[in-house]
């Protein structure tokens, strides 16, 4: 297996700020309204279901489908706008990268409260391939609080990611940008490690 390696830049943004729910369609919508001179080029999702505590072990607390349905509804928002990407970081595991996973992983995500999230994330990936709309669904592997550093590409399912495999959120978060503005990665599940 080949592993490509990319440097995100860094961008600062500015945004509009709405409050409300990405569970609820018109607060979605309402968002995308906030612009009133052009609609988004691009939709990025990052969204976990609330749980008892910080654990991603705790319980969740969540509805079994809500970043699917809050997914469902950025996609409703996105083509009543004509914006045609979305980026939605899903995780390691997800779809066809389950077997990818270490075998602890896997353990974990069918035996734990962590189950929930993947089980979401799964429809996400469902829906999302069958929208008609552009995606990339980056799947990184355990979560660190480190510097941005340069990351690597381990194709659609993570081939050969190894155990111990880990990503900045700084990297990722370089990553979605990334792939908001370039084609490289259109409608494709790449697992990034640092």
């Amino acid at each position: 297996m080949t592993t490509t390696l990319f440097t995100a830049r860094v961008q600062h943004l500015k945004g509009t700020y709405r409050k409300g729910t990405p569970h609820k369609l018109e607060d979605v919508c309402k968002a995308f309204s906030a612009e009133r001179h052009s609609s988004p080029g691009a939709v990025i999702v990052t969204l976990n279901p609330s749980r008892a505590n910080d654990s991603p072990f705790a319980k969740p607390m969540a509805p079994p489908r809500f970043m699917a349905d809050s997914v469902a509804n950025a996609i409703t928002a996105m083509k009543q706008h004509d914006v045609s990407k979305i980026v939605v970081m899903q995780a390691l595991g997800v779809g066809d990268s389950f077997p990818n996973m270490s075998v602890w992983m896997r353990w974990v995500r069918h035996w734990t409260y962590m189950k929930h999230s993947y089980d979401d994330h799964d429809l996400v990936d469902e829906e999302i391939k069958l929208s008609g709309v552009n995606y990339v669904l980056p799947r990184p592997p355990w979560l660190t609080n480190g510097r941005a550093r340069p990351v690597r590409l381990h194709g659609n399912t993570g081939e050969g990611v190894g155990n111990l495999a880990t990503v900045s959120r700084k990297s990722v978060a370089d990553f979605l940008l990334d792939a908001c503005e370039r084609s490289d990665w259109d409608r494709s599940t790449p697992v990034i490690t640092s």
